[in-house]
């Protein structure tokens, strides 16, 4: 089930209406029994994966907390971080590693056939997983006391909001406030509706109708190098668009049930250099990899030549977590070296000058070569395989090109209303600044979410891009 659907529509007010009149007890009961009906109307037999990510994890954390000595609570640890990594490993990476070794082998002389299954990746198994194993990792380095709540943790694990594509939450923030009194208030509410009108503004006026200008050039092998560049360049707005309506949607329900998701993106497209792009994007999963990864790596206290290659980890790993191709790993590999440069020629760079009309300038400037930079890479992210990126690659060396003034036309109309906004939020460093407006403003806003999204909106393709990661 996804959030643009008609099955939607009909679920989310049934559960809502049944949610408000309930007590706390009864609400996260019928929320656990929604979310298993929300996952497994996609696919009922994978809601034993969920299942067993929970149960494993429940009973990992307490077996960390009772054991006494070092080596037994390493083990329940190992236990958690085998089980988790070995079904995503599975699920998502064994015919990709099989099928690469296959070609290795060919490549020196070897004779060998793939051997590969035929199964359907789980829908956000990269999200939920990496969700139950930060919080056994917490309860182990004593961060976290583990709940003795076996559905309060079962619905730490799968609350349908940001089940399948995040934000990745962490027990410390989502867990107390499973387990507490809920108390809806007018604000809060107000507040989710906003989020979930603008999630729907994003997915399907934004992100699906410039799917129409950037699907026609990467799919056509006959396209110049302008427009591939064009099209890489829009790519990343239809991405923010998708990607971040969803969590804006996922946060929105959230806070209608009385729940605070955390915030997955801040204005990104409003970075000033590539280092606060990732503080901005997609904040859960980068904020992941950091406590995770980064720092567990040693990085603190490391030589220059330590964080830099843990840094290029980082976004390597980054890379494979997004898909089981090549073509993620390199994207994701690129964007290290591009922080990593980032890192050394900061330095150099200009700083914010002091007049206000010059200093209007230089962000915009900075926004817009931050967003070229984030780009770049793209071509490797959206193209099904090497082969194809390279083509691509090539028509911008040798196959440059014109490109068609309409689609400049088209692509600004479509995002200038969401970017307007979107300054309205970074001038106010607030992502409710809507609600400081007058009244009658803020219905007209609402008349525009609504008129695009039912009128304008493109409704061809309901699926969600990270819904495959």
């Amino acid at each position: 089930m996804v959030f643009n659907s008609i099955d939607f529509v009909f679920f989310f007010p049934i559960v809502y209406f049944l949610y408000i009149i309930g007590t706390k007890r009864y609400q996260n009961i019928l929320l656990l029994f929604s979310s298993y009906f929300f996952y497994g109307y996609w696919d009922y037999r994978y809601l034993s994966l969920l299942f067993i990510s929970t149960v494993v994890d429940y009973f990992s954390s307490l077996g960390i907390v009772r054991s006494t000595s070092p080596g037994r609570k390493k083990f329940f640890l190992i236990l958690s971080l085998a089980s988790n990594l070995g079904i995503l490993g599975f699920f998502k990476y064994f015919n990709f590693f099989s099928k690469s070794t296959t070609e290795l082998l060919n490549h020196f002389g070897f004779q060998a056939d793939s051997f590969t299954v035929n199964f359907l990746l789980p829908l956000g198994i990269s999200f939920y997983t990496f969700q139950t194993m930060s919080y056994t990792i917490d309860v182990y380095k004593g961060k976290l006391e583990p709940t003795s709540n076996f559905w309060d943790f079962a619905l730490y694990v799968s609350f349908f909001p940001q089940l399948v594509a995040g934000p990745i939450e962490r027990a410390t923030h989502l867990l107390p406030q499973i387990s507490k009194q809920r108390i809806l208030n007018l604000e809060e509410t107000s507040r989710g509706v906003f989020l979930i009108l603008l999630g729907y503004y994003k997915k399907v006026y934004i992100a699906d109708n410039l799917a129409l200008i950037v699907d026609p050039i990467f799919n056509d092998p006959s396209s110049s190098g302008s427009q591939v560049l064009f099209a890489n360049f829009v790519f990343f707005f239809q991405i923010y668009g998708d990607f971040s309506g969803y969590s804006d949607i996922a946060r929105g329900l959230s806070k209608m049930l009385g729940f605070d998701l955390m915030m997955n993106f801040n204005l990104p497209a409003f970075s000033l250099n590539v280092g606060d792009f990732w503080r901005r994007w997609h904040i859960s999963f980068m904020s992941w990899l950091r406590d995770y990864v980064y720092f567990s790596l040693g990085s603190k206290d490391s030589s220059e030549l330590r964080k830099n290659i843990n840094n290029l980890i980082v976004f390597f790993l980054s890379g494979l977590w997004h898909g089981a191709n090549w073509t993620f790993v390199i994207w994701g590999t690129i964007c290290g070296f591009i922080n990593l440069g980032h890192k050394y020629l900061s330095p150099y760079l200009p700083s914010s000058p002091k007049n206000r009309v010059a200093r209007v300038f230089y962000l915009m400037g900075a926004f817009f070569l931050t967003i070229n930079f984030i780009s770049f890479p793209l071509i490797y992210f959206r193209s099904p395989s090497v082969e194809i990126a390279w083509m691509h690659n090539k028509a911008i060396l040798l196959n440059f090109g014109s490109l068609d003034p309409k689609l400049i036309t088209k692509f600004v109309k479509n995002i200038f209303f969401l970017m307007a906004l979107e300054v309205y939020m970074y001038n106010t460093d607030d992502e409710f600044a809507i609600f400081r407006l007058p009244v009658y403003l803020r219905v007209a806003f609402y008349l525009i979410f609504f008129y695009s999204i039912l009128i304008l909106g493109n409704f061809a393709n309901d699926a969600f891009i990270y819904f495959v990661f």
